[in-house]
C-alpha cells in the first residue's frame, strides 16, 4: 500500500520491518557531520506532523510527512542548517522504510 499523504491512518505507526514490501525511499542529500552523542531513537513532537526532507533545509523536496508520537533512528548523522540541526534519520511507515532529514527542533530523545 502506498502512501498517500493522508495523515488520517487507521492504524498505528508501527515498525513493520518484518511485514514490509520491501519498498525504500532514500534522500540523495548527504550528512554533512557526525556527532556519536546524537545517535539513538526519537519521538516526533510537533504537533501537525514532521516533514522529511529529500535533503537539509526547508527548502528541500519533503519525502513524507510523519504524524507526532512516530518514532526515528539516528545514527549520529546530521547537516548543519542556519544554526539548525537537520538529523539524518530511518524509519520505516506505512510499510515503506524511509531515509532523510528532519529538523532536530521537532525530535525529542
Amino acid at each position: 500500500m502506498e502512501y498517500s499523504g493522508q495523515t488520517e491512518a487507521s492504524e498505528p505507526e508501527k515498525d513493520t520491518s518484518s511485514a514490509s514490501t520491501g519498498k525504500e525511499v532514500k534522500a540523495t542529500g548527504v550528512a554533512t557531520g557526525f556527532d556519536k552523542s546524537l545517535a539513538g531513537t526519537y519521538t516526533v513532537t510537533a504537533a501537525s506532523g514532521l516533514n522529511v526532507r529529500n535533503a537539509a533545509g526547508t527548502n528541500n523536496k519533503v519525502l513524507v510527512a510523519i504524524p507526532k508520537g512516530t518514532k526515528v533512528q539516528n545514527y549520529g548523522y546530521y547537516t548543519l542548517v542556519g544554526g539548525v540541526k537537520w538529523l539524518y534519520v530511518k524509519f520505516t511507515y506505512n510499510g515503506v522504510t524511509y531515509i532523510g532529514f528532519a529538523s532536530a527542533s521537532y525530535l525529542k530523545k
